[in-house]
C-alpha cells in the first residue's frame, strides 16, 4: 500500500469520529474529501468532476470499499423518509490506520479542524449545494475568471434547479463572508 492510500484510509475515520454524530454518510464523506483537497490543498490525489449531487470521485468509494474490507470501517444501509443512504462508522482496525499515517494527520490537523467548524454543521443537502458552489468557483478561478454573486447564483441554477435563489444566494454570500470563493466576488458599483 502507497503512502496516498494510507492516508486516504486513516482519514476515514478520523472525519467519522469528528462527526458530531460519530458516524458520516456517503455524501458528507465525499465532499469532506473535496473541501480537504480543495480548499484545503490536502495532497489526496482525487479527480473530482461535476455529478449529480455535486462534486464526485470514484476513488473515493473505492476507499470506502477497501476500508470496509481492511475492517477500518463498518457501512450499513439506513431508510430516509425520501429513500434510503449509508451509515459509516469507525470499525475494529481504525486506530492501526490512524497510527499508519499519523504524521500527515499531525500535520493536516487544523485543516480538519477547520473543515468541521465551516462545514461540519451542514445536512448532505447544504454539503450537496455548498460543494457545488466551490466547484463552479474554482473552475472561474482556475481559468482567471470573475463572477458576480449574481452570474454564481444565475450558473447554480442552471446545475441544480431544485435550490431556490435565495438558498443559494444565502450559501454563496456565507462562503464570501468566510473568504473561501476566489473568484465570486460582490457586486461593484457603477461609476458615476
Amino acid at each position: 500500500m502507497n503512502e496516498i492510500d494510507k492516508v486516504r484510509l486513516a482519514l476515514l475515520p478520523v472525519l467519522i469520529e469528528r462527526s458530531s454524530a460519530g458516524c458520516i454518510g456517503r455524501t458528507a464523506l465525499m465532499k469532506y474529501m473535496y473541501f480537504l483537497q480543495t480548499l484545503r490543498s490536502l495532497p489526496l490525489g482525487y479527480s473530482f468532476s461535476m455529478y449529480s449531487y455535486g462534486p464526485f470521485d470514484s476513488a473515493v468509494l473505492s476507499d470506502l470499499t477497501s476500508a470496509e474490507v481492511l475492517g477500518i470501517v463498518e457501512t450499513s444501509p439506513v431508510q430516509f423518509s425520501g429513500g434510503y443512504g449509508y451509515r459509516i462508522k469507525t470499525g475494529a482496525q481504525a486506530a492501526s490506520a490512524k497510527k499508519n499515517a499519523a504524521s500527515f494527520l499531525a500535520k493536516h490537523e487544523n485543516d480538519i479542524e477547520w473543515l468541521f467548524s465551516t462545514f461540519g454543521p451542514l445536512n448532505s443537502a447544504e454539503l450537496e449545494l455548498t460543494s457545488t458552489i466551490v466547484y463552479v468557483d474554482q473552475e472561474f478561478a482556475d481559468s482567471h475568471e470573475q463572477l458576480s454573486m449574481s452570474q454564481m447564483a444565475t450558473r447554480l441554477q442552471e446545475i441544480k434547479p431544485h435550490f431556490g435563489r435565495e438558498k443559494v444566494d444565502g450559501f454563496v454570500e456565507t462562503l464570501l463572508e468566510r473568504n473561501i470563493l476566489k473568484a465570486t466576488v460582490r457586486a461593484v458599483g457603477r461609476p458615476c
